[in-house]
């Protein structure tokens, strides 16, 4: 209590991380879709012949993109449902500049029924990182 009274701050501080920490531990844990690594999502492309969808914009999709892909922005994702949906039964994996449009996507897909989604953690970043290949056309 003498600490508390003291430093009032930090203690507040901490409160907020100790919330945070749980949060995302929670979050983590009641998740519909499944975050990827860039060699898991290797093994979902070639094993299971994923459905890889873009959710960048067009100019970002045009500076290089991932083989295959499916170019459907963030914002046009609810109205490209029956279009995903045509893909049933195969693992639709989602990725963007960093893998937080891709992370939105994922939440609103399942949310809306789809299932086999996954996002790409990180995003077409990790995969550069990772020295993988991206198509420009």
């Amino acid at each position: 209590m003498e600490f508390v009274g003291n430093h009032s701050l930090l203690f507040i501080a901490l409160v907020v991380i100790i919330i945070l920490l749980i949060q995302t531990v929670f979050s983590d844990l009641t998740r519909r879709y499944k975050l990827l690594t860039v060699p898991e999502a290797i093994d979902l492309i070639n094993r299971e012949e994923a459905v890889i969808i873009d959710t960048r914009n067009e100019a970002e999709f045009k500076t290089g993109h991932l083989g295959d892909a499916i170019l459907i922005p963030l914002p046009d994702i609810k109205d490209s449902l029956e279009k995903l949906k045509k893909h049933d039964g195969k693992p639709l994996l989602f990725y963007c500049k960093s893998g937080t449009r891709s992370d939105e996507a994922c939440k609103t897909l399942s949310k809306l029924g789809l299932s086999n989604v996954f996002a790409l953690s990180g995003g077409i970043q990790a995969w550069q990182e990772a020295n993988m290949p991206l198509v420009k056309k």
